[in-house]
């Protein structure tokens, strides 16, 4: 065993060294809505089209010098888009959350999805008693070949009249200044396309063990600005635009799109029986030629994905393989790096503290395992510091990883026999 840690020890430490550094530039661009100054909404209301710097001298905010390229447009109307199946516990929070935006040029779309509870009669009775430029739709029934919230979804876009499209779950809510600071960073990056991940509201001990390790991966990954420029160290600009959609990635819960961007992206129609929409849409726009970023929303938009373990166990058991383009050999990849670099070095730490394992090296052996568990340990106190989650969110990092590969048995267990979970009342 103590020839095998040698190696182990030596390309865990890349691993983290890389992964340190990817943890450090999403900390320097993957920007919060917070930071963005949030536009005029009677400026945007003009309905401009103007260069850009007539836009920064009429306008009075400042375009970020990268994205001088092209002529600024300004959009008029923003269509919030919201589908809704059984959200009676949160579909008031986030119609309220949009009733207080100081971004008055919205007009909000609901499609009840045929919710089984009351749903629908919560939204109607809300938009006959708001100010709000609130109409509830009533679903189709859903076609062959469709998932549900892509039908939802697609739906919705065909009501919409604005410039802008916003999809929001129904599990959101935002900050009066959100919707604002949003459209804010469209025209400070001269964007097609933008998502923001949700600050994740994580109360129970499985939503700071399990959520919190979904977002920290994420975070540890996936170098959020390549997404939106691409890589400098990618040699030539045809490679470069090959590479670039690798990086793309989306959360469903807040997508941005410009209406030319959804049109010409194909919209949910071309996602129609994909798990992981958000994802592939993200990716299409940027093959496209279209330009997108990602933002986070902490302090300004916040979601609460579950609130019990069996939705959490649902819920992922439905993406977990889509995540990986159901492909086996990229999904067993990443589980046996996970298994070697997160869960091996504790078990050795383990072994060699308890005496079990009897070695003349053993107190080597104990020093390297214990390095190498408190690495991640120190990434995910970065992590959540940056994300400003709970502090128990970075101790529960090592339980998170062991539900995570109980999860892949079940997974594969699924995909050996054909089987899968239900979300929502209806199968996946």
């Amino acid at each position: 065993m103590t020839v095998f840690m040698l190696p182990l020890a030596g390309l865990a430490f890349i691993f983290f060294l890389i992964t340190t550094l990817i943890i450090r530039h999403n900390k320097k661009h993957f920007i919060g809505l917070a930071s963005l100054n949030e536009v005029n909404p009677v400026d945007i209301g003009k309905g401009f089209r103007c260069s850009v710097d007539e836009c920064e001298r009429e306008n009075g905010y400042s375009v970020h010098a990268k994205s001088k390229k092209t002529e600024k447009i300004g959009y008029s109307k923003i269509s919030v888009l919201i589908p809704a199946r059984n959200e009676e516990k949160n579909i008031i929070r986030l119609l309220e959350s949009i009733g207080k935006q100081t971004y008055q040029s919205l007009e909000i779309h609901l499609l009840d999805d045929h919710s089984e509870d009351n749903t629908k009669f919560l939204a109607e009775e809300f938009a006959s008693a708001s100010h709000l430029d609130l109409t509830v739709h009533t679903g189709l029934d859903k076609p062959d070949g469709w998932l549900g919230k892509n039908w939802a979804c697609h739906q919705l876009a065909q009501h919409a009249t604005g410039d802008i499209f916003v999809f929001l779950d129904a599990d959101t809510w935002m900050a009066p200044t959100a919707i604002g600071e949003i459209v804010s960073g469209l025209h400070q990056y001269q964007l097609d396309f933008a998502t923001v991940w949700p600050h994740q509201t994580m109360v129970t001990k499985s939503e700071k063990t399990i959520i919190s390790t979904v977002y920290s991966t994420i975070i540890t990954y996936l170098p959020t600005l390549y997404s939106y420029q691409s890589p400098r160290w990618i040699p030539g600009e045809t490679l470069k635009k090959k590479v670039k959609p690798m990086f793309a990635a989306a959360c469903g819960q807040c997508m941005i799109f410009t209406r030319d961007a959804y049109r010409s992206s194909g919209g949910h129609e071309m996602v129609k029986d994909k798990i992981v929409e958000d994802v592939i849409l993200a990716k299409q726009v940027v093959r496209s030629g279209k330009v997108m970023r990602m933002f986070h929303g902490t302090d300004r938009l916040w979601c609460r994905m579950y609130e019990s373990h069996s939705e959490i166990f649902n819920g992922f058991r439905k993406n977990f393989f889509a995540g990986f383009g159901n492909k086996l050999i990229p999904f067993l990849m990443a589980w046996l790096l996970h298994l070697a670099f997160y869960v091996l070095p504790p078990l050795f730490f383990l072994l060699a503290v308890t005496d079990l394992f009897a070695t003349a090296y053993q107190y080597e052996m104990m020093t390297l395992s214990a390095v190498l568990t408190v690495f991640p340990l120190l990434q995910r106190m970065w992590i959540r510091k940056f994300l400003k989650w709970p502090k128990s969110c970075a101790w529960l990092h090592l339980p998170g990883i062991l539900w995570f590969h109980m999860l892949a048995i079940v997974v594969l267990h699924d995909r050996i026999l054909k089987t899968g979970g239900t979300w929502k009342g209806r199968p996946v």
